[in-house]
């Protein structure tokens, strides 16, 4: 777990609507959060403008759907991910991050209340009894950053342990896993590391993990009986692009492929939007082409040989389930030869789950 300083010197004021004032949850955080004021308010509306950025807290209750499916892509194959909104926000500074393009409200956000997401789950894994039931926290922010200090996901884990067909996984940039290493029953739960060559985190990533802490992190949660996914998402074109790849494969391949539980691929692209807020980054100055769904990627002659290759590589070394993520009908056959409710090994991760 990280130590306190990490997070007295991230957060400096927290807000709590008033909801969620009793939460065990929350007085949790705030026993260690030492020395930072906790301020209860009606609603977010009433954070001072002065307030409003990424050293701030907000912790209130969930407003309408907290379990949706992932929205996916127009023209693109999605692998229907269940999300599960419960931290918002995140400060490890990726300068490809897609969430700013969408996320537009500044403090850093905790939802507490699992109980409704929960059973929610219980609920879509009952009614789903024959089908793979996919979700996770980490669509809008990083499932870990703030984990240590409330514990959420603890809860999830021991909740949906008695549903062998859920698979709630916990995606992060960080290595703050200790918290979860002794938490029983764990039933399907997967931890989930982004990563990249040691390069792109120092250039890209400047505040998360280094894939050293990363890749220890996962030693850790195998050793306590987790099993592990990896995305290699973002994935950059440069000139290099292949060897650091490849020896980033090459550290991959030193965990059981038997305890993987999937790997995915996803090349850069951004929106329009995120491109106006990026900035000058180096990596844009490479080819990029709209695409169906409004969003830039590398033209699929260059993106269909890094798939390949990595795929090739990785499939080579590891038996796990490999897939796309957010990929066109036209990439999934230039890379594996069909579309992926025709590849049995991981036709049960894109089969839509009923009732979501």
């Amino acid at each position: 777990m990280p130590c306190s300083s990490f997070y007295t010197e991230l957060i400096r004021r927290v807000y709590a609507e008033q909801t969620v004032a009793g939460s065990p949850y929350l007085h949790r955080a705030m026993r260690q959060l030492r020395g930072v004021e906790l301020r209860i308010v009606k609603s977010r509306r009433e954070i001072p403008q002065h307030d409003l950025n990424s050293h701030t807290l907000f912790v209130g209750s969930p407003r309408g759907k907290t379990v949706t499916r992932c929205p996916g892509s127009r023209g693109q194959l999605c692998c229907n991910y269940i999300t599960v909104d419960l931290y918002l926000g995140c400060t490890l500074g990726c300068r490809y991050c897609i969430m700013e393009s969408y996320l537009n409200f500044a403090p850093l956000t905790v939802y507490l209340e699992p109980e409704r997401s929960i059973e929610r789950l219980q609920e879509l894994a009952r009614r789903n009894g024959d089908r793979t039931i996919r979700a996770g926290t980490g669509e809008v922010g990083d499932s870990l950053l703030l984990d240590p200090l409330f514990r959420l996901s603890e809860t999830f884990i021991t909740a949906l342990a008695a549903f062998p067909n859920v698979h709630f996984e916990l995606k992060t940039k960080t290595h703050f896993v200790d918290h979860l290493l002794d938490v029983e029953p764990k039933g399907g739960a997967v931890i989930g590391f982004s990563v990249n060559p040691p390069a792109c985190i120092e250039a890209w990533e400047p505040r998360a993990s280094s894939l050293s802490q990363r890749l220890q992190a996962a030693r850790k949660v195998l050793a306590a009986g987790y099993r592990l996914a990896f995305h290699l998402d973002p994935v950059f074109f440069s000139r290099n692009w292949e060897d650091d790849y490849l020896r980033l494969v090459d550290s991959l391949s030193e965990f059981p492929s038997e305890r993987i539980a999937w790997i995915s691929l996803g090349t850069m692209r951004y929106t329009p939007e995120l491109k106006e807020k990026l900035g000058e980054q180096p990596f844009l100055y490479e080819e990029f082409v709209p695409c169906r769904d409004g969003k830039f990627r590398y033209p699929q002659k260059i993106r269909s040989p890094m798939y390949r290759r990595l795929y090739e590589e990785l499939a080579g070394r590891l038996s796990a389930p490999i897939y796309l993520c957010m990929e066109s009908p036209a990439v999934w056959r230039g890379v594996f030869g069909r579309v992926p409710g025709k590849i049995e090994r991981i036709r049960d991760i894109f089969t839509n789950a009923r009732s979501v």
